[in-house]
């Protein structure tokens, strides 16, 4: 359980879609460009992608294609994918209402802030880049072929190491039960943002330490 008073938090982990960034709408877009690639008819809503996400592109796709796509085939998916939405990424993602203000009161206060996701690494480091700057974040890890995806722990793990902190002195912040299955994996509190891309109901099964329905409330967390 987190408790704001005598503080001891040193450091700040964020999850990017759904949390810091909505990128649902070009998720979408380029999932729907590889069905119709494999000739299938795009059938699902915005509401249908806003679950497919947070496991990673891979399986992103694997949902979409209703698990009916041979692995083979999947990974020839992926690259499709991941062509396409590189193409796009920024075209209508934006930063929730709140967030850089937030962060802005973290950083003067010696927070240190990093960023873990499952989204792919290159496609992560692009977007917070255009979106908040250059080093803004003083760590970033996405996804890649070496790295176990959340909920495994590793890449929080390597946030805390390259940030200095132990698993008591951080916060991690994620919109999805994957990363509060992560935080608890890695020993770190959790916090679920309920403005994201998964329900109420969801963050509640998961048991975060608490949970937040605006962005205000994460610098009065430490």
């Amino acid at each position: 359980m987190i408790y704001m008073s005598d503080s001891c938090f040193k450091s700040a982990l964020f999850d990017l879609d759904g949390t810091l960034v909505d990128t649902v709408k070009d998720l979408g877009r380029a999932t729907a460009y590889v069905l119709e690639s494999y000739g299938v008819n795009p059938k699902w809503t915005e509401a249908d992608y806003r679950a497919f996400v947070g496991n990673g592109a891979k399986k992103l796709l694997d949902r979409a294609f209703e698990h009916k796509l041979p692995e083979c085939e999947l990974d020839k998916a992926l690259d499709l994918f991941q062509k396409k939405y590189n193409e796009i990424l920024l075209d209508n993602a934006y930063v929730y209402d709140g967030i850089n203000a937030a962060l802005e009161n973290l950083k003067a206060r010696g927070i240190k802030l990093a960023v873990v996701t499952n989204k792919p690494h290159k496609c992560a480091v692009k977007m917070i880049e255009t979106l908040f700057g250059r080093d803004y974040f003083n760590f970033v890890i996405g996804a890649t072929e070496e790295v176990a995806k959340k909920p495994d722990p590793h890449t929080a793990n390597l946030a805390l190491k390259n940030l200095g902190c132990k698993p008591c002195e951080a916060i991690f912040f994620g919109d999805s039960d994957v990363d509060i299955y992560t935080a608890k994996n890695a020993g770190i509190e959790s916090v679920g943002c309920s403005w994201g891309f998964r329900s109420f109901e969801c963050l509640f099964s998961a048991s975060p330490s608490v949970i937040i329905d605006s962005a205000d409330y994460i610098p009065k967390l430490f």
